[in-house]
């Protein structure tokens, strides 16, 4: 096995108590048995968890040329559920990660005071954060990429809500929310972690003939399901979600991104204070928001509020929009203010964070068999003629969670087999002895530990 092209081979270990930090080995022995991602995680989590960990994790494929490798996941006792939850993260922060020198990082304790911790360069520091406690989640990216000179440094951070502690709190990467439903912006808080900065400037080793395979693979790909699909749109429709809430997408959609390496752009950026066709520069300083999950959207837009600027208002408070939709629904409450009040006192209990209102809705038995995986992913598959079990389901985002693949495009690429994702593991990591049988053990312990 030739770790080098897929790990820099580095734990990180962050004592919050102490203001310390210190490395050791991700060794050869914890990938065989664990591979990477959630897995390792769990493996971390189980070895530290009378300190109340917090474990970021990089997938085994993230950031190699596999497509959308983009992925990483947070792991935590979730204080909605009070048992271990994994949050998906991706865009370019999973990535960043990664390149920044460090495969995993576990957070121990808390700190007496506010902090943040900044990774770049192989190297660690926990720096005050008291200048920027108290601002939203947008002023705070700011002041930290002005803080440490870069535009390009990623973060994850909380907002007011995850200040207060408040069970519907989110941790955020970068402006625009994330897909925590399990409250670890709450968790953050507790421990009083204010952001993690990071600046990837790294990079793998890569295995002779494995970027031309994953070259033939993205090829496949975005001429299978997803060809001529693009956006927010286009999977609310092939859900059969409101029609309502399709037309509020459609009308306001001013551009589709994708995540790093992703073949489908479903980050979608809403502009609604100009014209969403408007290309002008020197428009609004702050036109719209850019929205990945769905759930929440449909969630704000059902309890009566308008559902990109209460999606912008969530993304600035580190609010989990699904939850605190359900909860103002509850309510009777349909404005914007009822979303500051929410982040200022929170609600006694949180709501379960799921609201998919689809036919074939697998939501009750994930939840009840592994609802320790996001409920921001869609409980079916997305485009293609696939199975629709929750055994499915769950093994498809076990997968992704545990070699760094976008959790949703997972639901979209059947091209994505579970034969081909040995082939690329043995590719990649020259590792002719991984087999079909070692890729089920390792999902269906992750499966089993994470219930």
């Amino acid at each position: 096995m030739e770790t080098m092209n897929n790990y820099n081979g580095i734990i990180l270990i962050v004592d919050l108590e102490s203001k310390e930090c210190e490395t050791e080995d991700l060794s050869e022995e914890l990938l065989e048995k664990a591979l990477g991602g959630a897995a390792v995680n769990m493996e971390l989590y189980e070895q530290y968890k009378d300190r109340d960990p917090l474990i970021l994790g990089s997938g085994f494929f993230t950031a190699t040329f596999m497509p959308f490798a983009c992925a990483g996941v947070i792991t935590g006792k979730s204080p909605v559920t009070g048992t271990v939850a994994h949050v998906p993260f991706g865009w370019q922060t999973g990535v960043e990660l990664k390149l920044t020198g460090f495969d995993f990082v576990v957070i121990l304790g808390k700190s007496d005071n506010p902090v943040r911790l900044w990774l770049h360069d192989g190297l660690s520091d926990i720096d005050d954060s008291s200048d920027i406690w108290g601002r939203d989640t947008w002023e705070s990216t700011d002041k930290i990429r002005e803080a440490y000179g870069d535009e390009m440094i990623q973060t994850f951070l909380i907002g007011k809500a995850g200040e207060n502690r408040v069970l519907s709190a989110q941790v955020s990467e970068n402006y625009w929310g994330s897909r925590d439903k399990a409250g670890l912006g709450a968790v953050f808080g507790e421990k009083n972690i204010k952001a993690i900065a990071m600046r990837g400037l790294g990079a793998l080793e890569v295995a002779e003939g494995f970027f031309q395979k994953c070259v033939e693979l993205k090829n496949e790909i975005i001429n299978g399901t997803i060809k001529g699909k693009a956006g927010l749109k286009d999977i609310a429709a092939d859900l059969g979600m409101d029609s309502d809430i399709i037309e509020k997408l459609k009308s306001m959609t001013h551009r589709n991104n994708a995540s790093f390496n992703c073949p489908y752009p479903y980050y979608t950026f809403l502009k609604y204070r100009e014209a969403p066709d408007a290309m002008a520069m020197d428009g609004e300083p702050e036109p719209g928001c850019l929205v990945s999950d769905l759930s929440g959207f449909a969630s704000l837009q059902s309890a009566g509020l308008d559902g990109p600027r209460a999606m912008e208002k969530c993304c600035r408070l580190g609010l989990d929009p699904t939850s605190a939709g359900m909860i103002l629904k509850k309510q009777g409450a349909s404005n914007l203010e009822a979303l500051d009040k929410l982040a200022e006192t929170g609600h006694d209990k949180a709501e379960a964070a799921t609201c998919w209102d689809i036919e074939n809705n697998n939501e009750k038995e994930i939840s009840q068999t592994a609802g320790a995986f996001s409920a921001a992913v869609p409980p079916k598959g997305i485009f293609a003629n696939q199975e629709e079990s929750a055994q499915w389901w769950i093994h498809r985002q076990a997968l992704s969670y545990v070699l760094g693949l976008d959790p949703i495009i997972m639901l979209m690429v059947p091209e994505m087999t579970d034969e081909k994702i040995v082939e690329f593991v043995q590719v990649s990591a020259e590792w002719d002895e991984f087999s079909l049988d070692d890729l089920k053990r390792i999902t269906a312990e992750l499966i089993e530990k994470s219930k």
